[in-house]
């Protein structure tokens, strides 16, 4: 696991050494779900929650159309599950269309290192495509939980190690059962325009995990009709670039 995260570190490294390069800072937004069901039974409807996401990026140019985008992120991904009990009483879940609905948030603080060949097109505007893999590994967490008969919401942390919640602020996710290193494809593409000292950069992104959030010893501990849960990300940021070649 350190070789993987040490190769994108290295090569941000390395743009400060020779060549054509750049570096700068991202920031924007994620709008992110998590797939995935235990049963066919599961009654959960899942949706979309957002989070921030920022760092640093660096990029290397081998030709104008062909460069290597390196970057270091902070990003929060995570989803939304909402359901709801009927009112009869007998504590049995039901669909959302009877009963007090309640809905349950979880972020996932990931520390994300994607690389990515960048493909450029254009002159006054840049125009460009992007494609490659990320690593990420989730940091900390936390989580909301609420129905809609609630005056609020209980909210906490989420943390991974062994244990055992005795009041509503602790969620904890035993790294035994839990995956908290994530490995997924980014796609994408943008527009850049120089202005003043660098460049401005808008760039829409579709990432997408490969790796269950459960861990299972072997496939016969799945549930059947089970689903993996993994992550969807959906993310919409600006960068400035400063040119540290001149």
């Amino acid at each position: 696991m350190k070789k993987l995260f040490s190769l994108p570190v290295f090569l941000l490294l390395t743009f400060f050494s020779f060549g054509q390069y750049s570096a700068g800072v991202r920031l924007g937004m994620n709008l992110s779900t998590i797939t995935g069901q235990y049963s066919e039974d599961d009654e959960m409807k899942k949706g979309w929650t957002g989070g921030l996401v920022f760092g640093l990026v660096g990029n290397y140019e081998f030709t104008d159309m062909i460069s290597l985008d390196a970057e270091l992120l902070f990003s929060t991904i995570g989803g939304q599950y909402k359901f709801s009990y009927d009112e009869g009483g007998d504590g049995e879940r039901s669909l959302l269309a009877d009963g007090v609905e309640y809905k349950f948030t979880e972020h996932f603080h990931y520390l994300q290192l994607p690389v990515m060949a960048k493909f450029t097109f254009g002159t006054d505007f840049k125009f460009y495509g992007i494609i490659g893999p990320y690593f990420g590994y989730a940091m900390s967490g936390h989580y909301k939980y609420g129905g809609d008969t609630w005056d609020e919401p209980n909210k906490g942390k989420i943390k991974f190690k062994e244990g055992t919640s005795t009041s509503n602020d602790v969620l904890y996710l035993d790294p035994e059962d839990f995956r908290r290193f994530d490995l997924g494809l980014n796609v994408g593409g943008g527009v850049g325009k120089e202005i003043g000292p660098g460049t401005l950069e808008a760039e829409l992104r579709f990432g997408m995990g490969f790796l269950d959030h459960n861990k299972f010893d072997n496939k016969d501990d799945k549930p059947e009709d089970y689903k993996a849960f993994k992550n969807i990300c959906i993310g919409i940021t600006v960068a400035y670039l400063y040119d540290l070649s001149k």
